[in-house]
């Protein structure tokens, strides 16, 4: 295969993933680029890049370019810059938290005027993305809610969980090849699955405590029968006739 065949092949997309602070984006880029998860908020200051290689069907190499972009960059003004020649925007709320999902509204309206500065660009794909599904007990807002919001604004919506990794990947590969319109197979789908990780909690079997008051009886007793036993045998005669 020729080299300007590679290059066909190989394909560039942009990515920018938005919404409030703490509600779990940038473990989401790390499930999907490492599958990596770590449990110390640090906020993400400006924006951070992660770079991730993806092959669809087998002959299809994406290379995915993913922006992190800060909570507090609604309102900044590098927040067009992130989203210049953006192909896919991904709006991040917890589902657990009421306001996260709330501003999602404010976060379309910024995405809206932005993109409106881009005549000339093609308007990316924008999905919501509810993370933390592993604390559906939780749950802040009802289902048909956020499928209402979605189905108003035209956007996909997935829900997931970057702390077991439960349809991260997917949602990512399920984005991406929607946007080269490539039909993936059952058996890919299928690889694509994250599989939920549990946390095995190891307990050492504590040692049964007696109380020593008992033990200290119990070796008193003890001690007594073998005193009482040998009186008995000492005091037996035995006579021979």
């Amino acid at each position: 295969m020729s080299d300007s065949e590679d290059d066909c092949n190989e394909k560039r997309l942009n990515v920018a993933v938005l919404g409030e602070q703490n509600v779990g984006k940038t473990n989401l880029i790390k499930r999907f680029c490492h599958d990596d998860f770590s449990r110390i908020y640090v906020p993400t200051i400006g924006a951070d890049f992660y770079i991730k290689r993806v092959t669809l069907s087998r002959t299809k190499d994406v290379i995915v370019r993913i922006a992190d972009v800060s909570g507090l960059e609604m309102n900044g003004h590098m927040v067009s810059t992130y989203l210049f020649k953006t192909n896919i925007i991904l709006l991040v709320y917890d589902i657990t938290n009421m306001e996260s999902f709330n501003s999602l509204n404010v976060w379309l309206k910024k995405i809206n005027e932005i993109m409106n500065r881009y005549t000339e660009e093609e308007n990316p794909t924008i999905a919501v993305m509810g993370n933390k599904c592993d604390l559906e007990h939780k749950r802040a807002m009802r289902l048909h809610v956020i499928n209402q919001f979605a189905q108003e604004n035209n956007l996909t919506n997935f829900s997931v969980s970057a702390k077991t990794g439960e349809k991260v990947n997917s949602s990512f590969i399920e984005l991406i090849a929607a946007f080269f319109s490539i039909v993936l197979s059952d058996l890919e789908k299928d690889k694509e699955k994250s599989i939920i990780k549990a946390e095995l909690i190891s307990r050492t079997p504590q040692p049964i405590k007696q109380d020593s008051k008992r033990v200290s009886g119990k070796r008193k007793q003890s001690k007594l029968k073998n005193v009482v036993t040998k009186r008995k045998l000492n005091n037996q005669s035995c006579t021979i006739q």
